[in-house]
Formats: structure tokens, sequence, C-alpha cells
């Protein structure tokens, strides 16, 4: 950076409002982002100090990409300097959209020595970069005032006014982020299960099954689908980057827990069809609560946007308003099972098995279109593309089977899957 560079000069902020992370070598300035580590080590163990800036967008233009600066030094080294008693980098922050709302960035700076730290941070101007980029004038109001709370967000920024106070490192998993809430994503996806067995159990025995038999299958299944949920994700990313923290794919869990189940009941000479249909709206209902906890954990984030639906939430390093995709997600679930709860409440279907077959088919359908509006970019359009059909044409066949069924079987069709 070019000492003629202007400069808007800001503070890192400590304590939950102000962190850093990424690798420092050396005192020399490095680009980072992704602020990840990549060993096993790094992403639970590794002491880190972690410091966030906030800054306005500007009002107009196009979405842009933004430069901060980042600077640390711990306080109390005595004799020669050591590059591990500072650290220097730059992070870079995509998609910024203006008429937005404040943003945050956090930058965690790893390979340091442990203690207290006094964080800076300053947005960079070069080649039109960081032009619109401002201090968030939120944090200058007195603190005893409190700061205010902008319709569109559902929580406000949780830091106090005045001059940095020095920030501690800490273990890199406990990191806190503005926006997020360490270990939201397991306490959530755990009452999920919970509420799915609860309702497969009781939908299990009105259909005359062996509740026990069924409910250790589905334990057996829940197992297997977080191992294939981890497959999955090693699969997508062909990489470790996040195997610990996050390496959790829905798709992989559905996947692994359908197979195994399928397995389970054979040896347990459970009927395939029904138990399916049993499970249906517990499976989505699950996923529902599920689907909460990634919003509040920051994985599968949206994209940045100006809208008025968009609602400010974290990708775990960048604080923004977006689109609500886990929510989105979450609410196209909770009405999936609900279908489907009706449907099997009602009567049972005329071809077995039919409800947990149209409902993984319509998850998948309503699911492609909501991948496009996520954060992360699609490896492939032809993949989406094929999905999508693919989906449609079985929920289009189910319908068509199971009108069929109710029409052979001279049946109404408002108390069968037609």
């Amino acid at each position: 950076m070019s000492r003629s560079a202007r400069r808007v000069k800001g503070q890192a902020r400590p304590s939950g409002q102000a962190r850093v992370t990424g690798r420092v070598e050396s005192t020399k300035a490095r680009v980072g982002d992704k602020g990840c580590a990549d060993s096993y080590a790094e992403q639970v163990m590794d002491e880190v100090v972690a410091a966030t800036y906030w800054f306005e967008p500007g009002d107009h233009g196009e979405p842009y990409t933004a430069l901060i600066h980042f600077t640390g030094r711990r306080l109390g080294p005595t004799g020669k300097p050591h590059p591990r008693d500072r650290f220097d980098q730059i992070e870079v922050v995509r998609q910024v959209v203006p008429a937005s709302g404040p943003v945050s960035i956090t930058a965690r700076a790893h390979g340091i020595n442990p203690g207290e730290w006094i964080v800076s941070a300053e947005p960079v101007v070069r080649n039109g970069n960081g032009r619109f980029v401002k201090p968030y004038q939120g944090l200058a109001q007195d603190a005893s005032a409190g700061l205010k709370r902008p319709p569109w967000s559902w929580r406000k920024p949780a830091h106090a006014a005045g001059s940095p106070a020095p920030v501690k490192t800490g273990f890199a998993a406990f990191a806190r982020l503005p926006g997020t809430f360490p270990g939201a994503w397991w306490g959530l996806v755990g009452p999920g299960v919970i509420v799915g067995l609860v309702v497969q159990s009781v939908l299990v025995a009105r259909a005359h099954l062996d509740v026990r038999s069924t409910l250790l299958a589905s334990l057996v299944a829940s197992m297997a689908g977080l191992i294939g949920a981890k497959a999955w994700f090693l699969a997508l990313n062909r990489s470790f980057r996040g195997f610990i923290t996050e390496g959790l794919c829905i798709q992989g869990f559905v996947a692994g827990a359908v197979l195994t189940a399928g397995i389970a009941l054979q040896l347990t000479h459970i009927p395939v069809g029904p138990f399916l249909d049993a499970t249906a709206p517990a499976l989505f209902f699950g996923m529902a609560l599920g689907r909460t906890g990634c919003f509040f954990t920051g994985c599968c984030a949206g994209r940045p946007t100006a809208s008025r639906w968009g609602i400010w939430s974290s990708d775990r390093r960048v604080g923004a308003r977006r689109i609500p995709t886990q929510l989105m997600e979450s609410l196209l679930c909770l009405a999936i099972g609900s279908v489907a709860l009706i449907l099997v409440l009602r009567a049972m279907p005329a071809v077995s098995g039919a409800v947990f077959v149209g409902a993984v088919a319509a998850y998948v359908l309503g699911r492609q279109f909501l991948l496009p509006f996520r954060l992360e970019p699609r490896k492939s359009s032809l993949g989406h593309r094929l999905t999508l059909l693919a989906a449609a044409l079985v929920l289009t066949a189910v319908i068509l089977i199971a009108t069929v069924g109710c029409t052979a079987l001279r049946l109404p069709p408002n108390l069968l899957l037609c």
C-alpha cells in the first residue's frame, strides 16, 4: 500500500465486538479472503485474536469490493521485537451493496503470541476500492444511550463507544462473531431430531408398527446420516477446510439416513412404505428447526442485498443485510412437513411410500429455486437444471400414480394422496 493512499481511519472493537483472524507469518501485510485455518489444530485449538471493523457501504452505486487493513500489536512484550507480537493483514470484502446498512468484517490473526492486543483497522482506497467506505456512525453514540436498532435487523450491533480496549487471544473455535451464536446449530439441530423422533413415534404407533424397532432404526439412520453429511461435504469441497467447524451437508444426511433406514427395516421386518410415510412429516419438521440453527450460526448464508426483505446476518466473516436463505428453506421444510402430516393423518396413501417420495421430491425442487440466492456460487448450471428436472418429474409421477390409485380403487380423492 503506497504512502499516498487515502484512508478513512477507524477502530476495531474488542471483546465480542472486535475480532481478528487470518494466519500471520510476518509483519508484511497480506490479503485474506477467508480468514480460516486449514488444519484441525488451527480450526479448534489455535489461539487467535479476532477483531471486527464496522463500516457504512455508501448510498449509491453498484456492488463493489472493499479492502480493510488490520494491524495489531501485543501489549507488554519485552526485549527484541518478535514477528509473532505483531500482525498486519488486509481483508477483502466482496459484494458490498450500497444502501444496505452497516457492514462488519471480522479478521482473525493466527500464528501469534497469546496475550492482550491492541487492534486498529482502516479502509484502503486504491483504484476506486473503498471509495464509499466510512466508519459506522452508530458506534460513535454514547454507550448509555444505546444503539439504534434498524427495522430490518434481527439484532443491533452490540458495540460500546469509546477508545478500543485490549483484545485477549482465545481459541479459534470459540471466537465470537457479530450476528452469530456459538453452538446454535447443534442447539437447534438436537431439538429438531427429538421433535422428529416424537412425531415419527406417534405416527408409527398410529400405523400399528413396532415403535421400539422403528425408533432404533431411526437412531441408527440418524448416525449414518451424520456420516453421510460429512462425506457429502468433503465431496463438494474436496478439502478439509472447515471440516470440524462446519462440514455438514443436509443432502448427505438425507441420503445416508434413507439408505441405512432401508437396510435396518429389512433386518427388523418393518414395512418400508408405511414407515417412510410416517417419517416424512417428522423429517421435515426436524429440518425446519435445524435450518434455523444455520441462520444463527452463519452457515449457508444468502447473498448481500439492499432489499427491505433482507435481514442482517453473518456468514461467519462478513456481517451484512442478506437474503435469509436459511429461514426461507426452514419455511419450505415446515410447509412440506405440514402437507405430509395432513396426508398421513387423513388416510393411508393409495401407494405405500408415496408421501415420503413426494415430500423429498418437493423439497429438492424447492431447494433448487433457493440455491441461486445463496452466497456461494454454483459450480455447475447443468447439474442445477438436471436436478430441477428430475425432481419435477418424480413429483409429477407421484401425483399421477396416487391419482390413478384412487381412481382404480374408487375411493374418495379427498381421503387419499390425490
